[in-house]
């Protein structure tokens, strides 16, 4: 209470909205405008007060304008609307409904569309503005285009189609439902020339996602997506695993453990010099004396000589 109507209205909707209420005053009508537009969703606190956390969502809704003197004593005019929700016609995939009533669609020559029934909304789930001067060619599955070139060439030579096969229109989620078409259209009688097609479509069957209004994906959603995937392979070819980590410290203790036994080994000889008795051997080389100060083990000493030739590699 007491908040602007326009504040709940999708922004995407806000100028629709605005220009129905303009017109309306500005060319008054006798009964009602209507219009379609998203609503926000009220998010209750039930879960918790973090509100402004959770994400915020809209709802599809078919608005009735009137505007009504409330009090003849007061100058005033007041806006009424009337908001009935949509929802999707199919509830389960693939889904055959009995009794759809038709709904119309018309483009112009260069594919524009010009005009959709509201009443297509919950079977499509594209509310008309979204899609005004959108490429209508862009709706049918390109396996059909063939097949609706034909149609199109006979629309154009002979002014309309009674019924076509059934073929794929692609709703709002990006999934396709079939429908079965009458064509009609309309000749500039001074051109000659055609100036918009129409189509009254009938549904054969609906979509694989049952639900029209679920948001599908975008050029950025895909963007995000491959820089993920991207993201991961960086994972399995970059990121240290958790075994390469342990492989990793074990050799780094290893090499620290026989960095120490190195060092301990440096230091043994001057403990070993004060500890033994004092052997005088003059005729001893440099390496004699290493073999000696090591415990007497070489690689250059044979267990049954303690005399080592000069021309033997030293100890490295």
């Amino acid at each position: 209470i007491g908040r602007s109507f326009i504040d709940f209205v999708h922004p995407r909707d806000r100028n629709t909205f605005a220009s129905q209420i303009t017109s309306r005053l500005a060319v008054p009508k006798v009964g009602a405008s209507t219009m379609v537009c998203r609503i926000r969703k009220y998010r209750g606190l039930s879960s918790s007060f973090g509100v402004k956390e959770r994400i915020i969502t809209f709802l599809p809704f078919l608005l009735k304008f009137s505007f009504k003197n409330v009090n003849d004593e007061e100058k005033v005019v007041y806006l009424v609307i009337q908001a009935t929700p949509f929802f999707s016609a199919f509830r389960l995939p693939y889904e055959i409904l009995p009794d759809i009533a038709p709904f119309v669609v018309r483009h112009s020559a260069n594919g524009n569309l010009e005009y959709i029934d509201p009443e297509s909304v919950p079977y499509l789930g594209y509310l008309p503005q979204d899609v005004a001067d959108k490429d209508a060619l862009q709706l049918y599955h390109p396996d059909d285009l063939e097949y609706l070139r034909q149609v199109y060439e006979k629309i154009v030579k002979e002014g309309g189609v009674p019924r076509t096969r059934a073929y794929r229109l692609m709703a709002q989620n990006g999934d396709y439902l079939k429908v079965e078409s009458e064509w009609s259209s309309f000749i500039n009688p001074w051109s000659k020339r055609l100036e918009f097609v129409t189509g009254k479509h009938h549904i054969i069957e609906g979509p694989a996602n049952p639900d029209v209004f679920q948001t599908p994906f975008t050029d950025d959603d895909r963007c995000k997506a491959q820089k993920l995937r991207e993201s991961i392979i960086r994972i399995m070819n970059e990121v240290l695993t958790k075994p390469a980590e342990a492989a990793k410290q074990q050799m780094t203790k290893r090499c620290q453990d026989l960095a120490t036994f190195m060092e301990s080994l440096m230091e043994e000889p001057k403990e070993i010099e004060e500890t033994r008795p004092e052997i005088h051997e003059p005729d001893q080389t440099y390496y004699e004396r290493d073999s000696v100060m090591l415990g007497g083990i070489s690689p250059h000493h044979d267990s049954h000589d303690s005399k080592s030739s000069s021309n033997e590699t030293p100890l490295s």
